[in-house]
This record gives structure tokens, sequence and C-alpha cells, in this order.
């Protein structure tokens, strides 16, 4: 009866702080912790599973045993049952889990040349502003320069002409038709 306290005790603890650790966001969610899956996306063999079920098993087979007052053959065949159930429901719901998981728009820098956009912090002479612009639909903000060196004011419209570095573009107002 031993076997079924170190069970769930140790899996009870191990899979609260696995879980604990999944949602904080602590370990690579690329699947590296898997032992061993099925097709798709559905991980039956990962330590999370694994663990729910050493969990699972050592307290279905201590309420057999203890409260139930069944053999010791019957209490391990139970438990193994319902190890494996658990083993499953983990499964299932950590495969649901990560459809919540988003990468975000991927963005390329180089897709910025020639959009338009808008001076978010006035550009100075020969100093740096901010532009915010979008690109598929996803808002970006910019450290900006004058293509020209001038100033260009707070929410003038300008378009994008090159990039300076990862984080800096160089813009030119757009040329106000209206006059």
């Amino acid at each position: 009866m031993h076997v079924f306290w170190i069970a769930a005790v140790a899996g009870s603890i191990f899979f609260i702080l696995r879980v604990v650790v999944y949602i904080v966001g602590g370990f690579d969610s690329d699947g590296s912790d898997e032992l061993d899956a099925t097709e798709g996306a559905f991980k039956l063999l990962s330590l999370n599973s694994i663990t729910s079920f050493i969990a699972m098993f050592g307290w279905v087979g201590l309420a057999c045993a203890y409260q139930f007052k069944l053999s010791l053959l019957a209490s391990v065949g139970i438990a193994i049952i319902f190890g494996f159930l658990a083993m499953f429901v983990t499964a299932w719901l950590f495969k649901l889990a990560m459809k919540l998981k988003s990468n975000g728009v991927v963005f390329d820098i180089k897709e910025s040349i020639g959009q338009n956009g808008e001076v978010y912090i006035r550009i100075p002479l020969g100093g740096v502003g901010r532009v915010v612009f979008t690109v598929n639909n996803a808002r970006h903000e910019f450290d900006a320069v004058s293509e020209d060196d001038g100033v260009i004011d707070s929410f003038e419209r300008v378009v994008i002409t090159r990039i300076i570095d990862s984080h800096t573009l160089a813009v030119r107002p757009i040329a106000n038709k209206e006059k």
C-alpha cells in the first residue's frame, strides 16, 4: 500500500509543478518534452500525461484499498485503468491548450519599404522620431529619420524609403496633391 501513497503524493506534486510551469511558459512548447507520440498533435506519452497516470494510479489505488476495502490485485487493476484514463484526458487537454497559442504575425522589416505611414513622434532636424504603419493588417512602430534630414511634424503622412538598421527606417513626406 506504500506504493499507492508514494505514487499519489509524488505524482500529484510533480503534476502540479508541471502545470504551473506550463502556464507560466517556462518550458519549450514545441513538444520537446515528449517521449513518444501518436500521429498529429495528440501526444499521449508526454511527461505531463505520464505524471497524471502516476498520480491517478496512486489516488485511485488508495481509494480502492482503503475506502472500498478491495483486494490488492483489484486495487492495482482499477488504478491502472484510471491511470490510463488520466493519461488520455491530460493529453487531450494539453492538445486543446496548444490550440490557444498564437505565433503572432510574422513580419519582415523589408516589407515596410514603400509603405505609407504616419509620423507618430516628430522627426527633428537631423534627428530621430517615430513612424507607424500597417503591413498585413498589423500595426508597426519604428524609429524614423527624415530621408533629407529635414523636419517632419507629427501626424504627417510619409512613405518609407529604406531601412537604416533593424529598428530604424528612413522616410520622406508624401507630397500633398492639394497644393
